[in-house]
């Protein structure tokens, strides 16, 4: 029998959330997700944390084959991610490790200040099993770690 797969769906700017609830709750054997971070924005007379997605554009779709066009009904979707004609995969390890770093924005600590761009990190020490990443960039307040079979980087706010 064939299986679901998760798929990577191009959306609209500013329309990651809404397509992920839109689909998450129609009736569709379709789920939808889209990993966020919290952020703090600060205006001139309050701070607020607000969720924004992590990869900007990006839904990340689980569904048979057949199905995947069904999500062209919900407003806000563009295109699916494709590579050399076939449809872009994700495995369902990377999308567990995405639903990691959402779920604990505190997934890195004080020690990244200590790491250079182009180092391999092991992540198990951060919850990670089995996971490694290259750092690309590092700020005082920011890491950036590339996650190669998906073709992003990822920029982690050190809290």
């Amino acid at each position: 029998m064939k299986e679901k797969k998760w798929y990577v769906l191009y959306v609209k700017p500013n329309h990651e959330k809404k397509v992920e609830k839109r689909i998450n709750d129609s009736h569709l054997d379709i789920a939808a997700f889209c990993p966020t971070r919290i952020e703090v924005r600060v205006w001139s007379d309050r701070k607020k944390k607000i969720e924004i997605p992590l990869l900007s554009r990006i839904v990340f779709i689980q569904s048979f084959e057949a199905d995947r066009a069904k999500v062209f009904d919900f407003p806000g979707t563009v295109n699916y991610l494709y590579d050399n004609g076939e449809p872009g995969l994700v495995k369902e390890n990377e999308i567990t490790h995405l639903k990691r770093i959402s779920e604990n924005p505190n997934i890195i600590g004080h020690e990244i200040e200590e790491m250079s761009p182009g180092d391999l990190i092991s992540l198990d020490r951060f919850g990670f099993d089995n996971e490694d990443g290259i750092i690309q960039k590092s700020t005082k307040n920011n890491i950036w770690v590339v996650l190669e079979s998906l073709g992003f980087v990822v920029k982690l706010q050190i809290n």
